[in-house]
């Protein structure tokens, strides 16, 4: 069809064709025809139209409600439920805690999208997540190793650690201490032929372990070593009943606070440093930047003592954790 039979002439607004004296052009019919076609397309296509901006505005992502995981003890869900509390008087939503998690579970929890925050440990996310084993054994060093391998591996960020330090160590009573004058390890080494020595089965072999604490201490040979199987609180009491002198520990467990034993300092640095920070996803910190002050503000209240007297409060008198996380937040002046 020729360009010129497409031009289609504006009818003066002053002086409308009168269509039921005047037979129709070929050009009238052509625009007509073209008029109709395009009222019938425009009524066939908006029902479509509008289902498509439904649908569009329907697929656009609600709030981001964050998801907080804990593992399966006290000290790690007392945490969880302060990280909670916190966000909730920050104004950012929380799901119910995801508890009873290992580090091996919450790493895919993260990558699915379906966890969002875990509290963790630097020694056990360089060691044990990362795989790496010639980082230096201090707190920092640790700390940087863990936040870089992360972000890098996962798109997941360490915040701020604590001065807690879940380490691996050893405790005794206080009248054992005085008697053989035992405040470190060095001291422990050194007396060793005369110390019974509690452990777990399966410290004897670990690489943290006894062989662990003899490379950098020495070939110790105690004078008798108490091997206990199943909980922790059957080598505390053990130490406590004396069928031994000193105990492996963990330098948090509740019992130390409550039976104010004495936590043996570990100066050359055999144990690797486990400090306690929260593990964030990266959209998380996108979808609300306060976040990070909120749980930063929290880290320096975690201090040793503190979480070691709430492990007993849990462990040993059976208080509830959420209420011991409530309570701790008040004290602290964090928490309303």
């Amino acid at each position: 069809m020729a360009e010129n039979n497409l031009l289609i002439q504006r009818p003066d607004e002053n002086h409308p064709h009168d269509t039921s004296s005047s037979p129709l052009s070929r050009r009238d019919i052509l625009t007509r025809a073209a008029a109709g076609a395009a009222t019938i397309i425009a009524a066939s296509t908006l029902p479509g139209a509008v289902q498509a901006f439904a649908a569009e505005r329907d697929a656009r992502p609600a709030a981001k409600t964050i998801t907080i995981g804990a593992k399966d003890f006290s000290e790690s869900q007392i945490v969880a439920y302060m990280y909670q509390l916190l966000l909730q008087q920050a104004g950012i939503p929380v799901n119910s805690l995801k508890i009873n998690l290992r580090s091996d579970q919450a790493t895919p929890l993260f990558q699915r999208g379906d966890l969002d925050i875990f509290p963790e440990y630097t020694g056990t996310g360089v060691n044990n997540i990362l795989g790496e084993t010639n980082v230096p054994h201090n707190a920092q060093a640790y700390f940087q190793a863990a936040k870089a391998g992360y972000q890098s591996k996962y798109k997941l960020t360490w915040l701020d650690y604590s001065p807690m330090n879940d380490a691996q160590g050893f405790a005794t009573t206080q009248a054992v201490s005085k008697e053989y004058g035992l405040k470190s390890l060095t001291d422990v080494w050194k007396n060793a032929s005369k110390l019974r020595l509690i452990v777990a089965e399966e410290y004897l072999n670990r690489a943290d372990g006894l062989q662990g604490a003899d490379k950098v201490y020495g070939q110790a040979t105690f004078k008798n070593i108490v091997k206990i199987a199943g909980a922790g609180s059957l080598r505390y009491q053990a130490l406590l009943s004396g069928k031994g002198d000193v105990v492996e520990a963990f330098t948090t467990d509740g019992v130390i606070s409550g039976e104010n034993l004495v936590v043996l300092s570990d100066p050359k640095g055999y144990a690797l440093p486990d400090n306690l920070a929260p593990v964030v996803r990266d959209d998380a910190l996108s979808s609300y930047p306060k976040l990070a002050t909120v749980l930063n503000g929290l880290a320096p209240k975690i201090t040793s003592a503190a979480i070691t007297a709430l492990n007993y409060q849990a462990d040993v008198k059976g208080k509830n954790v959420q209420t011991l996380a409530r309570t701790f937040l008040q004290q602290q002046g964090l928490l309303k």
